[in-house]
């Protein structure tokens, strides 16, 4: 095993994403992270700062076929440790299928779920086995066994597919030494999650980066949450 891990973090200019990267850079880690438009990411400028060379910023809009398919080329020969899919929408606020149009669907669901796995699997070959993670932040409102309440509606459903493709995903590496993990990370103070969740952001990705020290090199997909409980699908 080398002494240095090395972790690409997708949608990593604020927020959960930030806050991983830092706290991965912390753990020893070297870090590539990406965000859609780095002029715009002072806080990860702060960390490069702070991290120096460990810190690698590329940018990476999931959006754009054409760019997400060069990434691994980007990347370059290196093996990874970690791939964390972190980027999403919350899609169109107080919308329900009755009334939400076709394009706004098929964006919602492009980048929530379609695009992760579609990355996923363009980098799947660069990952360094046996103890490599693959990890997506999906959310515990895209499980269908815990949705008493509904609301949302859309959200969910689009973390249901990231879900349900991401089973495909870890099925299709048949066997392959790959965790593969999908994560809720509680209901985080984000700009997602507003000002009224309970949980800080260095709480959470504390207790992330912790799970994932714990499922290295245990192969299989799991759906956890940041405390590394298992939930139901």
């Amino acid at each position: 095993m080398p002494d240095t891990r090395l972790a690409v973090i997708v949608g990593a200019n604020r927020g959960l994403g930030l806050g991983l990267t830092g706290e991965l850079l912390s753990r020893g880690y070297e870090v590539i992270a990406t965000a859609r438009d780095l002029a715009k990411a002072q806080a990860l400028e702060k960390l490069a700062k702070q991290f120096g060379d460990r810190l690698r910023r590329m940018r990476l809009d999931l959006n754009d076929q054409g760019l997400a398919d060069a990434f691994a080329g980007q990347v370059g020969h290196a093996k990874l440790d970690l791939l964390f899919l972190n980027a999403g929408v919350a899609g169109p606020a107080d919308r329900t299928a009755q009334d939400v149009t076709i394009a706004e669907t098929g964006a919602l669901f492009y980048t929530n779920a379609v695009a992760p796995v579609r990355l996923a699997r363009t980098l799947m070959d660069r990952m360094r086995e046996p103890d490599a993670v693959i990890a997506f932040m999906t959310s515990i409102m895209g499980s269908v066994a815990l949705n008493t309440e509904g609301g949302a509606e859309l959200y969910r459903a689009s973390k249901a597919a990231l879900n349900s493709l991401t089973r495909s995903f870890a099925a299709g590496l048949r066997g392959r030494p790959i965790a593969v993990l999908s994560f809720h990370p509680g209901w985080v103070r984000t700009d997602m999650g507003g000002e009224h969740a309970p949980l800080d952001v260095e709480t959470s990705v504390r207790g992330i980066a912790d799970v994932l020290e714990r499922e290295r090199g245990r192969p299989g997909h799991r759906f956890l949450d940041y405390t590394g409980h298992e939930l139901p699908w």
